[in-house]
């Protein structure tokens, strides 16, 4: 039988151009998969984590080896993604943290796509050398509804922080925004915020030499704005002031306040000051009684103040005889002196 047939038919079954076609096919196939092995990108993965434990901090940062590592990946640790992905070369890598709080963590390795390797429980996040604190706040949960605000109870959990050690009437929502150098109270229609005390652990954190206490991965500081995950929902909680959990005791003082007459007549018994704040719950000044007088009146007060390892404090500042002292309250605001403090602080 001739190879190829008056039909141009290869062996009498195949037409000859049916056959250069399948030679050509079949030599494809090898060239095609040898195209993408050298063509494709690589799968990156982690091999492991250098140093395995830091120390919370400023400027926290750890090294990640691997294979494949190009520059457009990134790190997480937990939820908590890696501020940078310094890339040195295809084998290793290395991740700046943000303020991510103590604890252990899986380190996870993603593209722009979606996550591609991961190490369990690959880094810990050791607290400060310093101790851990407890601190009391005195502020106000927000943007509620009348319902949320109602169930806001004395003795409420906040998971794995503190407690509600009290709570006060409900008030009108007042957002306050930090406008340079001051605040601005920005109203919102149909929302409500209840003033409350809280008692929260924190951990201590030395910031450029400024030691400062650090709880739900915010700085406690008066103004800050926090989220804590109650039974009611996870709510917004403003801070008006930040104390020892020393308790308030009512102390005795007597003030000499000056200042221009008509800003001192005023001042009567029974008007009661917040500081800085208009926060019902916060440390207050109650004026007992008041002297006549022109540029100068005579004041007896009832402080809520703690005892310090140096004496009385009232507002975190010192309450004795010498020191300055602010009686504010929705009407004026008056500077004087104090002069006597008639109760001493029992020994500890």
């Amino acid at each position: 039988m001739p190879i190829v047939d008056e039909r141009g038919r290869v062996f009498g079954r195949l037409n000859l151009f049916d056959a250069i076609v399948l030679v050509l096919a079949v030599w494809m196939i090898p060239l095609a998969y040898g195209g993408y092995l050298l063509l494709r990108t690589p799968m990156p993965t982690l091999t492991s984590v250098e140093p395995t434990m830091i120390v919370y901090g400023e400027n926290m940062k750890f090294k990640v080896r691997g294979t494949n590592l190009v520059p457009y990946l990134r790190v997480s640790i937990g939820r908590n993604q890696g501020r940078t992905f310094k890339f040195t070369d295809t084998t290793e890598a290395e991740v700046d943290l943000f303020d991510t709080p103590p604890g252990v963590y899986d380190v996870v390795l993603y593209d722009n796509a979606q996550e591609r390797a991961r190490i369990p429980r690959g880094l810990t996040i050791a607290p400060s050398a310093l101790p851990d604190a407890k601190l009391v706040l005195v502020g106000t949960f927000g943007n509620l509804t009348a319902a949320v605000a109602s169930e806001l109870k004395a003795g409420m959990a906040i998971p794995d922080l503190g407690v509600i050690e009290r709570v006060g009437q409900v008030v009108p929502q007042r957002q306050r925004v930090f406008v340079r150098p001051n605040m601005v109270e920005i109203p919102a229609a149909d929302a409500r915020m209840v003033p409350a005390v809280l008692k929260l652990s924190c951990f201590v954190r030395s910031n450029q030499g400024q030691p400062e206490c650090v709880g739900g991965e915010v700085s406690l500081q008066p103004t800050s704005l926090l989220f804590f995950k109650l039974p009611v929902g996870t709510l917004p909680f403003q801070v008006d002031e930040v104390r020892s959990i020393e308790p308030l005791q009512p102390v005795r003082v007597t003030v000499r306040f000056s200042g221009d007459a008509r800003v001192l007549g005023l001042m009567k018994a029974g008007d009661v000051g917040h500081g800085d704040v208009l926060n019902e719950l916060a440390a207050g000044a109650a004026i007992d009684s008041i002297s006549a007088g022109g540029t100068s009146r005579e004041a007896r007060l009832t402080v809520q103040a703690q005892h310090g390892g140096a004496g009385w404090l009232y507002a975190n500042a010192p309450l004795r005889a010498g020191s300055s002292f602010a009686m504010r309250t929705a009407t004026y605001e008056v500077q004087g002196t104090v002069i006597a403090v008639d109760r001493e602080p029992s020994a500890p």
